[in-house]
């Protein structure tokens, strides 16, 4: 736990959490939430194999949640300020219906 309290990106933090898995078959299902302001990131991962995540959430000290192995990890305060990628903002606009008379 400690290497993923030491990572320094979501880029890193990713790679480590699922390093942590390997060992316990395919994942299924992972997603990371960062709270900056608490200085934490939430991870929720499912496997594929139900029967494997009983032992993956005793191996990693995780809580269950809707059945997905949960990790609140703390993270530095500059967690994420040096990222090397970046995460395009998705915008959907919608033209203004015209008026004809």
């Amino acid at each position: 736990m400690q290497r993923l309290r030491d990572a320094h990106d979501l880029h890193s933090l990713t790679r480590d959490v699922l390093d942590l898995c390997e060992p316990y078959g395919p994942v299924h299902s992972f997603k990371l939430v960062h709270n900056r302001g608490a200085a934490r990131v939430v991870c929720f991962i499912e496997l594929e194999s139900p029967k494997q995540q009983p032992l993956l959430v005793r191996a990693l000290g995780a809580k269950v949640i809707h059945g997905s192995a949960c990790l609140d990890i703390p993270v530095s305060d500059d967690f994420g300020s040096d990222a090397r990628i970046s995460i395009p903002v998705l915008r959907h606009e919608v033209a203004a219906p015209q008026i004809t008379n």
